[in-house]
């Protein structure tokens, strides 16, 4: 039953211990050399509820989930009743028999019954029934132990008991299944094992981050922004970073101002509703022209909404969010690799031009697992923009001057040989409030000359697919690994399909992606929204005409049978 992908579903309530038994399994399966995705689907609850992770084991990298499964570990009976009719023909259920019935499913369905809990308490205690799970797994994939052995040994080796009663837990999992149901060796085949990195999103972004010289950082917690901070804050102490947990959103943004205007390279993270409180210090930074990076994880609104759900719901808001005019970056990475080099370079692109830089993610992206060769941390050029004190001696400062790039010389807080004024009102250029009618279309016109070196920077729009493609999927951020596949999966069918994924989506980047489009017949825009807000930016920026986008909007993400039965549909 060996096959080039396979998908497994891990499901039960919340404080079950399933981010447990996912995270051991996916390191697991990381140190044996796949490829793998994962994505999370949880409940705004503590305990209790439905919860699940897909993780999809391949040969190759992948970066989406599949509709369907060919393995259920199911902890509880709702597990079984939500997810039987997910699974393929043939599929193999996991469970534990004493507290969860089997179903009536296709006739190639497995029914792997294991007495869990009395096998725990048999080898440890019931706090070992998760272990028992996983060695129960493991000889249901004909993986072994050895690589479990190896996840516990680094997790636990501070504590040689619990070490040991983990690797005897789980051996008594891998025994009684062996004995029950055999091995099935489901597990694709590699060509040559190779050492992987295991990451999800918000850890890719907060390692970008760091990696980009990031200094300070203040957030305060809203889901799914809070890993980003976590991570960060976790190893700020290590890396010299400070990390403040502020009271709100709007002391939030005015910290990571403040440290910006003291020379540090900051940022902030939240969601949606977060980011309404932070408008009047964006707009803030846009008249300091202090440099600032703000990630967006994006969730389902308005309000509260769907607090663990994804979406793509805020490009309008990000689009045009802050009173008045001033210049901006955005970016929409589509992958945890993609999100890690992004992070980076919005650290130095902030410093660059003196603006702020949004991120916008989801919770898909930061909550997703998947495996990476490498990182290639020598490729992050961090430049120092700030202005010498041997400059600041040989002229008067003039913090906002004229230029013609519209970027001025930047001096920070406290910086010897100077001082200067920032203010929130139309200023001169030493920085000091005026209401001058020339000099306050002059110094709009300087901040917007900034654009012209923007529109230059990185993570344009990328084409995939075959040459002069007749349809063209458009899609931007974490919607990247549904529409990829689709693509691969679509073949050469009426001239083939194609797909163009926009990373950086402010300033737009107009020629280029006129010239990408050129000669496609029909362009479909793919996106987590119910106003294709793409779709509308895409047709006023370049004037190309769309057809109908197809969208998504119940707080899930796009499989790639959800984009094919569109397609399809639209095309017959």
């Amino acid at each position: 039953m060996k096959a080039t992908d396979f998908n497994i579903i891990i499901a039960g309530q919340a404080g079950q211990g399933l981010n447990t038994i996912s995270g051991l399994l996916l390191k697991t399966l990381t140190k044996g050399g796949w490829h793998v995705y994962a994505s999370q689907n949880y409940m705004s609850r503590v305990r209790g509820g439905h919860n699940f992770m897909n993780i999809r084991i391949s040969q190759s990298p992948v970066f989406s989930t599949p509709a369907g499964a060919n393995m259920l570990v199911a902890l509880d009976q709702r597990s079984v009743d939500e997810h039987l009719r997910r699974l393929e023909d043939p599929a193999v259920v996991v469970y534990d028999m004493e507290s969860v019935k089997p179903a009536q499913g296709a006739n190639g369905t497995i029914w792997a019954g294991a007495p869990l809990l009395k096998l725990a308490k048999e080898n440890g205690g019931v706090i070992y029934q998760n272990s028992v799970a996983l060695g129960g797994i493991m000889a249901l994939l004909g993986v072994g132990l050895t690589d479990l052995s190896g996840v516990f040994s680094k997790r636990f080796s501070k504590n040689r008991k619990v070490l040991e009663d983990n690797v005897r837990a789980a051996k008594a999992g891998f025994d009684y299944m062996t004995s029950i149901n055999g091995h099935f060796n489901f597990m694709p085949t590699l060509p040559q094992r190779e050492k992987r990195l295991l990451m999800n999103g918000a850890e890719a972004m907060g390692l970008g981050m760091i990696a980009g010289g990031l200094r300070f950082v203040a957030a305060y917690p809203m889901s799914p922004s809070t890993g980003v901070f976590t991570y960060i804050a976790e190893k700020a102490a290590r890396v010299g970073i400070i990390a403040e947990q502020a009271e709100d959103e709007i002391a939030a943004i005015n910290m990571a101002i403040g440290a910006s205007a003291a020379g540090a390279r900051s940022a902030t993270m939240t969601s949606g509703g977060g980011l309404a409180l932070m408008v009047e210090g964006v707009s803030l930074a846009g008249i300091m022209e202090t440099p600032l990076v703000i990630a967006d994880l994006q969730r389902p609104g308005p309000a509260t909404g769907l607090p663990t759900r994804t979406g793509q719901e805020d490009l309008d808001f990000v689009l045009s969010l802050g009173h008045g005019e001033f210049p901006r970056f955005i970016f929409a990475p589509g992958t945890v690799e993609e999100t890690f080099y992004t992070s980076a370079a919005a650290m130095n692109l902030a410093d660059k031009y003196q603006v702020p830089v949004f991120i916008l993610g989801d919770q898909l992206l930061v909550d997703s697992y998947s495996t990476l060769d490498k990182l290639d941390i020598p490729k992050i050029r961090n430049e120092n923009y700030l202005i010498s004190n041997e400059h600041l001696g040989k002229e008067p400062y003039l913090r906002y001057r004229f230029t013609e790039t519209g970027v001025s010389p930047r001096a920070y807080f406290g910086q010897a040989g100077t001082h200067f004024i920032s203010d929130c009102h139309v200023h001169e250029e030493d920085g000091h409030i005026s209401e001058d009618a020339e000099i306050s279309s002059k110094m709009a016109e300087k901040r917007f000359r900034k654009l012209i070196g923007m529109k230059n920077e990185p993570y344009g729009p990328k084409y995939y697919g075959p040459e002069k493609a007749q349809v063209a999927l458009v899609c931007w951020g974490s919607t990247y690994g549904a529409v990829k596949e689709t693509v691969d999966n679509f073949g050469q069918e009426g001239g083939g399909l194609g797909m163009v994924h926009f990373n950086r989506i402010w300033p737009f980047p107009g020629e280029d992606t006129l010239e990408i489009l050129r000669g496609c017949k029909k362009i479909f825009v793919v996106e987590n929204n119910i106003q294709g807000q793409f779709n509308r930016l895409l047709r006023r920026e370049t004037g190309i005409r769309t057809e109908e986008p197809i969208l998504r909007y119940d707080g899930r993400p796009f499989s790639v049978q959800f984009i094919t039965q569109e397609i399809l549909t639209r095309l017959a």
